[in-house]
């Protein structure tokens, strides 16, 4: 049975012992760097970030990390779907032992199950973004129901994508699930 769990002193060193393959370490950052992430974000007075331990049982597989964002006028999203505020899945991972086991997109349902119950406010859609060249990443939230917005952008320098570029590896590519 997959759960959310909050990270607490019992399960904090778990968290930072998550890993994910060298093929996937371009893709996301490490727990730590989530974690002192939030923490930041906590000091500069945002919204408290979500973040989870997920949870089999009792052993700990993955994280994630997710916020309560409202949206610029001139935000993509905003323009082209109308959404004023979204939950954006900043980090989602499962460790390395525990992947192609289906927790991926257990723990997902579970994430988007938390996410619809509102915690810090109504929304119009869940958010995230992966690099286009990560298809499992693009398999799992197809599954859950997420759909590529055709937003495209520089991974590195969060600046407009050039589709004439040939490094393909740092294009980003947005999704969205309507709620």
């Amino acid at each position: 049975m997959i759960e959310l769990r909050k990270i607490t002193h019992d399960n904090f060193e778990a968290v930072l012992k998550l890993s994910i393959t060298d093929e996937q370490k371009g893709n996301g950052d490490s727990s730590l760097y989530s974690l002192a992430r939030a923490y930041v974000r906590i000091l500069n007075d945002e919204k408290p970030p979500m973040i989870f331990a997920i949870c089999h049982h009792d052993e700990v597989i993955g994280y994630v990390d997710m916020g309560f964002y409202k949206r610029a006028e001139s935000s993509f999203l905003r323009e082209k779907y109308g959404d004023k505020f979204t939950y954006g899945i900043n980090r989602f991972m499962i460790d390395e032992k525990h992947q192609g086991k289906g927790f991926g997109k257990q723990a997902m349902m579970k994430v988007i199950d938390y996410i619809m119950s509102f915690p810090q406010g109504k929304a119009d859609a869940i958010s995230l973004s992966y690099w286009m060249t990560n298809e499992a990443a693009r398999g799992l939230y197809a599954s859950v129901g997420f759909v590529e917005t055709g937003a495209i952008w520089d991974g590195q320098t969060g600046g407009n994508w050039n589709a004439e570029r040939k490094d393909i590896e740092y294009a980003e590519v947005g999704a969205r699930l309507g709620l």
